[in-house]
């Protein structure tokens, strides 16, 4: 003898309405430059069903976003923080052109709000556009990423049978006529970004030293380098010898004769400007342009041939 039971898939419904999250919500902006805004948007879904009484009509909803301020606190901007010495400011938006900002539960802002009705039996679903800007000019160093955490982030839902709840009724959570209403948390795995950890030369202004009659005396000149840093992040400038050197003097040339120079960190020229660690120039930055000065000068050299005179000079930015 032998029995079978049959198992049929099935699907649970409610005595009443309700709304829930069945998700995390998660906002990643990616790579920052800190100068400039970064936009990013992200949906969090939301499920309603009908309940199942069948005798009732269609529940006529309206549900309310609300996102807390979360660890950091604050809000108008919320912030991010690396978990050293920084944070980054950034805002939440309902709508994509970044103007109606989403508030916490208790807040004042506009209320990102939505309408549907949902007969019984039946489930909707809904997916909140959430609109996030990391605000421009910000001085943000690269050293770690940026995290924030919002805490006591709800959706409140108002529903009822005659007319849809008013904006009032979702934000306080009171029942729409004939109706209920509810609270479904949800918590978020994070609000993301990080900060491009790269250093850019803007300027090497070239050096030169004019024209002389002879080189009776030496000439000296400077030149500059600016580059910009991510604050805090360490940088070194280093100098290479150029295309002519020789057992480590510096060269330059004119059509195969050769002129003496040297390139220096101090304005007393006793420090040599090298491509080494030892001999180059180490800094932090701060997320403005930074300007090195350059010393150079001609030996000087009574027997030295007419001509024009150059050399190249690399300029290696380490950070």
């Amino acid at each position: 003898m032998s029995l079978a039971i049959l198992l049929a898939p099935s699907l649970s419904f409610a005595a009443y309405p309700v709304c829930t999250v069945r998700q995390q919500a998660s906002l990643d902006f990616g790579t920052v430059s800190g100068t400039g805004a970064r936009d990013a948007s992200a949906y969090l879904r939301v499920e309603c069903s009908g309940g199942t009484n069948t005798l009732i009509s269609t529940a006529l909803f309206r549900v309310c976003l609300f996102i807390g301020e979360g660890s950091p606190a604050g809000i108008a901007p919320r912030r991010m923080y690396n978990g050293t010495d920084a944070y980054m400011n950034y805002d939440l938006y309902s709508d994509s052109s970044r103007t109606l900002m989403i508030g916490t539960p208790g807040s004042n802002h506009p209320l990102h709000s939505a309408t549907f009705g949902v007969a019984p039996r039946a489930t909707y679903y809904h997916d909140f556009p959430i609109h996030g800007r990391v605000r421009a000019g910000q001085n943000l160093p690269a050293t770690s990423a940026y995290k924030g955490l919002p805490t006591n982030s709800m959706v409140r839902y108002s529903y009822g049978y005659v007319y849809t709840p008013t904006e009032s009724e979702c934000r306080a959570g009171t029942p729409g006529h004939f109706g209920g209403a509810g609270i479904a948390n949800f918590t978020w795995s994070g609000i993301h970004a990080r900060v491009a950890n790269t250093c850019r030369i803007s300027t090497a202004t070239d050096m030169d030293f004019g024209t002389a009659g002879g080189l009776a005396a030496a000439l000296e000149q400077t030149s500059a380098i600016r580059f910009k840093c991510p604050a805090n992040t360490a940088w070194h400038v280093t100098l290479n010898d150029g295309a002519y050197a020789q057992a480590g003097r510096r060269f330059m040339n004119a059509g195969g004769k050769r002129l003496g120079y040297e390139l220096y960190r101090d304005p007393a020229l006793l420090e040599r400007w090298g491509n080494t660690r030892a001999t180059g120039v180490s800094g932090i930055g701060t997320n403005v342009e930074q300007s090195l000065t350059v010393h150079g000068r001609v030996f000087s050299d009574p027997a030295a041939s007419p001509g024009s005179y150059r050399d190249t000079i690399t300029v290696t930015l380490t950070f």
